[in-house]
């Protein structure tokens, strides 16, 4: 795939756009099934991430002594402002594939956030930080000798969604929503369009409009 390299203002997208937006527009533009697994949650309330998707992959381990981080670290070492770090380990529940220190060093990098399938800790340390992690559950353990990556920088597929370096990440309360890197400036620009259509819905309704004029003067609800 030939990555666009566009820029887009992330501040807008989180001021002003969605999960579910972004989900209804790419629906509109033939691309879908965005949408990661209903799993993958904040990890504290409130988190919100927003950021071009850095890709990890990881496997689980059943080697007690070897170091399993190696490559792990030099993927988050390797972030960069506005990135956002999407690990992928095909929904592992063996051990926490983030925690604290990671956050820590992702965010001293620049990156935006983390979204995981699999299990994160130190959730409590992570919220004050603050650092949003999404993730698909909690566990205290460590994937020392549980879990180790196998490449970063490479197309993975987390929560169901098939996810490469660039593509746009955008999650929330509702979930995590992935917008693929050609169709990023397209996306934003129809769904900032639609945030002002549901904003003129919205007040409508409240004036006594019935739904089905609203949808047949703005085609949202």
């Amino acid at each position: 795939m030939v990555k666009s390299g566009k820029k887009i203002d992330l501040n807008v997208v989180r001021e002003k756009l969605n999960s579910s937006l972004l989900s209804d527009v790419l629906d509109g533009m033939g691309i879908r099934n965005q949408c990661m697994a209903q799993g993958i949650r904040p990890a504290y309330p409130g988190a919100v991430v927003v950021g071009r998707a850095h890709t990890m992959l990881m496997v689980d381990l059943y080697e007690p002594e070897q170091d399993t981080f190696k490559l792990q670290l030099e993927g988050i070492d390797s972030l960069k402002t506005d990135n956002l770090m999407v690990v992928a380990s095909n929904g592992s529940t063996s051990a926490a594939l983030w925690g604290e220190l990671l956050s820590t060093a992702a965010k001293c990098r620049g990156a935006t956030g983390a979204v995981i399938d699999g299990l994160a800790r130190d959730i409590r340390q992570i919220e004050e930080m603050p650092f949003p992690v999404f993730a698909a559950g909690i566990r205290p353990i460590s994937s020392k000798g549980r879990v180790i990556a196998i490449g970063y920088g490479c197309r993975i597929k987390c929560g169901g969604v098939y996810v490469e370096e660039g593509d746009l990440v955008v999650g929330d309360v509702d979930g995590v929503t992935v917008v693929p890197d050609t169709a990023i400036e397209e996306a934003v620009e129809r769904a900032l369009v639609r945030a002002g259509s549901e904003k003129k819905t919205r007040k409508e309704l409240l004036a006594g409009s019935t739904l089905s004029a609203v949808y047949a003067k703005y085609g949202t609800i």
